[in-house]
């Protein structure tokens, strides 16, 4: 290749970007210029933008039709001054692109769960800008040759694109436009609604539980899901964002000073489950039950006695198969992080929860009073922390010698290296303990993991379980979150146990699985899960 040649590959590459740049946001033709170049390092000056300039014309870019055809209708003028109905204490929210067709038998089915449950729904107006890679999409021309440059006409009644407090402490960004093809949705939004918790339109569906003080009301972020189909160009961003295209909607529960919210996806048919309601081709029932619910991080010693207790009453109100526990022994006696705080130890020593014997008995003791329930039980770190006390201290030395010697030699024979805990549950019967290595599956999510150990034995960490080949859910962090294929729970405990100072992103939160092989999280607010 001549160097002329070569000149005029990287100069496409430059206005290709900067197209790309320019459609995905509001910047001028210079800084679009400006920034390409500063990505492809290479040099700025009045001859690149110039010829940036011209590209953009020639694609289109720049032509005010474009531009402004969607923004200078009467249906998106009427989608910016949508009002939120104050009559109604329920609300769905979903996303719609433009010029693209929608999931029929999906919107039917919202319409008819809206009409069941009482509740408003409102649509966000999305967009995907990408024209240079469009004009080659001959699919997705075809889409758009009866669309008129607009919306779908189903969505049309009920397309938003305003900005709504829908609660005290909740609120609408239908007003910001996030390209739909972005990885992190949520990434830039923390501070942008105050102490509000706030929903975006997005076809990808993301959760983040963010840090408070104590005293605030929970900061949640979360994307909606989409009632349209996938429409994306055949580039690698295009390719990726038609992956992780999910069909769902959020659903706002307004319960006096609080709030429930849940993440609901659909089937291929546009079924869906929500909490104890099945709703298909335009019927709702009530379903036979779910496979499984992930309860939050558990830690008996710690645990909310009112949040575990609307925790089980969550798991019979869906009538769940199994119960996914993360981290029941707490390990409050013998922890090695307090092992050095004479202070401490005092406490414990005065109350009494320096007793393993004691604490061990109350984790029997709990799976007895449950014993009608089937429990999956996850290899925990804390269950580590008693493994690691036999291996670590002098017997002579503690309080609890009897119980260190009886555990050691049960930990001598633990020939296939499960751990002393699985060990010491292995005569009860409503319990299944997994290995650090085992895995669990329940409809297509692998539940096995709690979250502490990452690939090749590293810490774990949302970007490497959300980077696995299979949907998982995990505890350990205490934080709900949601990152496409990841899902992590919350924690049964008080939110404030010592050792959570300064803010935290705790909340106490399940995960429940459908027998279609959808979840979504379940927050317990105020001793509640639902109005419903």
């Amino acid at each position: 290749m001549s160097k002329k040649e070569e000149r005029k590959k990287i100069m496409l590459s430059v206005k290709e970007r900067a197209a790309f740049i320019y459609s995905s946001g509001d910047v001028s033709i210079a800084d679009a210029a400006r920034k390409t170049c500063e990505e492809l390092q290479i040099p700025f000056d009045d001859t690149v933008r110039r010829s940036i300039s011209k590209y953009l014309k020639k694609v289109g870019l720049t032509n005010s039709t474009f531009n402004n055809t969607i923004e200078d209708t009467d249906v998106f003028k009427d989608a910016k001054n949508k009002e939120i109905d104050k009559s109604k204490s329920r609300f769905i929210f979903s996303w719609c692109q433009s010029e693209t067709e929608i999931h029929e038998g999906f919107l039917n089915n919202i319409e008819k769960y809206a009409e069941h449950i009482d509740a408003s729904i409102h649509i966000i107006a999305g967009r995907y800008k990408n024209p240079t890679s469009i004009q080659s999409n001959k699919n997705t021309k075809a889409k758009e040759k009866n669309l008129n440059n607009s919306w779908h006409p189903r969505v049309i009644p009920y397309l938003d694109a305003n900005r709504h407090k829908i609660h005290d402490n909740l609120c609408l960004l239908s007003d910001v436009k996030i390209q739909p093809t972005a990885s992190t949705p949520l990434s830039g939004l923390n501070g942008m609604t105050g102490l509000e918790s706030c929903i975006v339109g997005h076809p990808r569906v993301h959760l983040k539980s963010l840090p408070i003080l104590d005293g605030y009301p929970h900061k949640l972020l979360l994307s909606t899901g989409s009632v349209s189909v996938e429409n994306y160009t055949d580039t690698k961003s295009g390719k990726k964002g038609e992956f992780h295209h999910t069909l769902g909607f959020v659903i706002v529960e307004i319960d006096g000073d609080s709030f429930h919210i849940r993440q609901v996806q659909c089937e291929e048919d546009g079924s869906f489950y929500d909490l104890k309601y099945f709703v298909s081709d335009g019927e709702i029932m009530l379903h036979s039950g779910v496979e499984a619910i992930v309860f939050g991080d558990l830690h008996l010693g710690e645990t909310n006695p009112d949040i575990l207790e609307q925790s089980f009453v969550l798991s019979d109100y869906l009538k769940c198969k199994d119960i996914v526990l993360h981290d029941v022994f707490n390990g409050h006696s013998i922890s090695h992080h307090e092992r050095m705080d004479p202070f401490i130890l005092m406490k414990r020593e005065a109350d009494g929860t320096d007793d393993l014997d004691e604490e061990l008995s109350n984790v029997i003791q709990f799976f007895d009073l449950f014993s009608e329930y089937n429990f999956v039980m996850v290899r925990s770190n804390h269950d580590e922390f008693l493994d690691r006390w036999l291996k670590d201290v002098d017997w002579r030395k503690t309080i609890n010698k009897k119980a260190y010697l009886r555990l050691a030699n049960l930990l001598s024979r633990d020939d296939k290296s499960i751990g002393i805990v699985p060990m010491f549950l292995s005569d009860v019967k409503n319990v299944t303990c997994l290995g650090i290595d085992d895995s669990y599956r329940i409809n297509e999510w692998e539940c096995g993991m709690h979250g502490h150990i990452g690939s090749n034995g590293s810490r774990g960490g949302v970007i490497q379980f959300k980077n696995l080949n299979t949907k998982n859910v995990t505890g350990h962090t205490h934080t709900p979150c949601r990152e496409d294929g990841h899902c992590s729970v919350g924690t049964l405990t008080h939110l404030r146990v010592g050792y959570n100072k300064g803010a935290s992103s705790w909340m106490n939160s399940n995960f429940v699985i459908y027998p279609n092989g959808k979840g979504h999280h379940v927050h317990i607010i105020n001793n509640k899960f639902t109005t419903l």
